[in-house]
């Protein structure tokens, strides 16, 4: 439940969107990576495992603990589980505004233009990490 709801206000609520709270996380193929702080939890990941393909999806830190390296390290852990069970390439949708936190954790841009994804419809690039985490 609580990644539920951090997932929702930091993701889909502040955009007006609709609430839906089928997230599909009894999907067998997903991944769920979290941290948790004093109990609480305050970053999610989810890695979904496709034919050899890895796609990192919801990626999500509480808004009061953002910009403290949290979703770095969340990031960089999700694409280390990517890389240890044999994925490639390992790819992730993001929304234009994030483009360059993705970057300067080796991600970089493969799609030739922006396009309206997930339930913002927001603009997002596809994105793919060039790392070899080991």
């Amino acid at each position: 439940r609580d990644a539920i709801e951090l997932r929702w206000e930091v993701l889909i609520a502040p955009f007006g969107v609709t609430r839906d709270d089928d997230w599909g996380d009894a999907d067998p193929r997903s991944h769920h990576l979290v941290g948790i702080e004093s109990g609480r939890l305050i970053g999610y990941s989810r890695l979904i495992e496709s034919e050899g393909v890895g796609q990192i999806r919801q990626v999500a830190v509480a808004f009061d603990r953002q910009r403290l390296g949290i979703g770095s390290a969340l990031l960089l852990e999700t694409v280390r589980k990517a890389r240890e069970l044999g994925l490639d390439p390992v790819f992730l949708h993001s929304r234009v505004h994030a483009e360059a936190f993705y970057q300067r954790l080796g991600f970089v841009t493969v799609s030739d233009e922006p396009f309206p994804y997930g339930r913002t419809g927001m603009a997002h690039v596809r994105m793919e990490s060039r790392e070899r985490v080991r």
